[in-house]
């Protein structure tokens, strides 16, 4: 059991989240206490038995006994379970009994984010979105620098080439293709006929395409071609015309009204593709777009409010699944410099991942895993690179409540910890946290840097 003055962080909430914070916590040599209520007991008691961490028990309701915890004597309390209504209820309650303890709140309404920081003091609220989309756009970022920038044209899927055009402007480019090849046919024929220069034959050619009749010295001839060429040519310059006109006006449309329609293809080269319009995807969208790089959004709902807000600002959204080869055509995916999968199911990103490289398209990809084990599986055996939103909101929380921690010794003048015999870190701690060589742990009086482990090792982003 940690002194008092050791001033230990309190956790509450056991999520994934939670118990990433509570193994990092204790990997990086911070006393660490959890409030467990009964049920968290079974669930997670012999895993924190096993690790050495102090529990406090609670009752289910346990924003009601937050005042019995003692909070004045931690150095910080985290508030880790995903129900914001309840994890603001708790903030305002652990406030109201303690106003001097820092607290880190999961938050993921914005409105309620910015409440809390103008009207409470010391807390800071912290979410998966939040946490994680900066690192995931710096990732897309070293991505893309690392590309080159004037590489081939990498060969797409059949179904991929017809996306750059609608169906209905494919089809009158090849009518107006058609009508355009009867010109140089007309021609030749004008100059056997007519016997006439070439150059003199693709003349009457066009006049006859551009408008009705021959020049008035070869209206008496009698040679059938001469009389019906003309009228087959000024059929084909109305068919151009209509063409011409249609293609215009599909462009002016798609220009206009693309970011409102879902099935309207992305007509885009070497942006970045980010499937999912959640709390992740839409914030690492709106990074990017804000960095000047060109973004698309695939999202399977349609009502989300993220995505109004994504074509707000100019961002175009596609409408539909993932998993389905459509989606990547409208979308372009196989001509993006990047594809971000950052949905809320591991098992759409790294469908999607497993996708794009089994059609041997060479695109980079970034896939959200929730799961450490699979996270660590993907790193391994594939060329995709995984990112975690836990272990990044978990090494968030821990760098903001060891510098909490920090002041707060610093403002009580309390003695600083000496060092821990090691410990079993646990799977969410991360590799950086490996067993420290004898002689390494900190001497007396040295408190190990804030963000950093006690054998000197820098507390790297873990994508586990």
């Amino acid at each position: 059991m940690a002194a008092t003055g050791d001033l230990p962080i309190l956790v509450i909430g056991l999520d994934p989240v939670g118990q990433a914070i509570v193994h990092r916590l204790h990997a990086l040599r911070v006393p660490v206490r959890v409030a467990l209520t009964p049920s968290d007991r079974l669930r997670h008691g012999a895993m924190l038995d096993a690790l050495g961490v102090e529990t406090l028990d609670v009752g289910e309701v346990w924003h009601n006994d937050l005042g019995q915890l003692e909070l004045a004597r931690h150095g910080a309390v985290v508030l880790a379970g995903d129900d914001d209504a309840e994890n603001v209820d708790a903030c305002l309650v652990a406030r109201r009994c303690c106003g001097e303890v820092p607290i880190a709140v999961r938050v993921s309404d914005q409105t309620l984010v910015r409440f809390l920081r103008m009207t409470v003091p010391h807390v800071d609220a912290y979410s998966m979105g939040s946490t994680t989309a900066p690192v995931a756009a710096e990732l897309a970022m070293q991505i893309l620098a690392k590309r080159a920038p004037n590489r081939p044209d990498r060969p797409l899927p059949k179904r991929a080439r017809s996306a750059d055009l609608s169906r209905a402007s494919q089809l009158l480019l090849a009518l107006l293709g058609a009508c355009m090849l009867l010109v140089p046919v007309v021609a030749v024929g004008y100059q056997r006929v007519l016997q006439v220069p070439l150059s003199r034959a693709f003349v009457l050619a066009w006049r006859n395409l551009l408008a009705s009749g021959l020049e008035d010295p070869l209206l008496g001839h009698v040679s059938p071609f001469v009389h019906a060429a003309p009228l087959l040519l000024s059929v084909a310059g109305r068919v151009i015309l209509a063409c011409l006109t249609g293609l215009v006006v599909d462009w002016l449309i798609t220009r206009r009204f693309a970011p409102l329609l879902a099935s309207m293809p992305v007509r885009l080269r070497d942006h970045v593709v980010v499937f999912g319009a959640g709390n992740v995807g839409a914030r690492v969208a709106e990074l990017l777009h804000k960095r000047k790089i060109a973004v698309a959004v695939v999202e399977s709902s349609g009502h989300l409010r993220n995505v109004q807000r994504l074509r707000s600002r100019g961002i175009p959204v596609v409408v539909g699944d993932a998993t389905v080869d459509e989606t990547l055509d409208l979308a372009n995916a196989w001509r993006a410099g990047l594809c971000l999968a950052l949905t809320n199911s591991d098992a759409v990103n790294l469908h999607v991942g497993l996708q794009l490289a089994d059609k041997k398209i060479g695109v980079p990809v970034v896939v959200r895993l929730l799961s450490p084990e699979l996270s660590g599986l993907v790193a391994e055996q594939s060329s995709m690179t995984p990112v975690s939103p836990v272990a990044e909101t978990a090494s968030h929380v821990c760098r903001t409540v060891a510098h909490m921690r920090s002041d707060r010794l610093k403002h009580r003048d309390q003695a600083v910890l000496l060092a821990e015999p090691v410990r079993n870190t646990g799977r969410y701690a991360g590799a950086e946290f490996e067993p420290a060589p004898i002689g390494s742990e900190p001497a007396p009086g040295e408190s190990p840097e804030p963000g950093r482990p006690a054998g000197g090792e820098t507390d790297a982003e873990t994508r586990t």
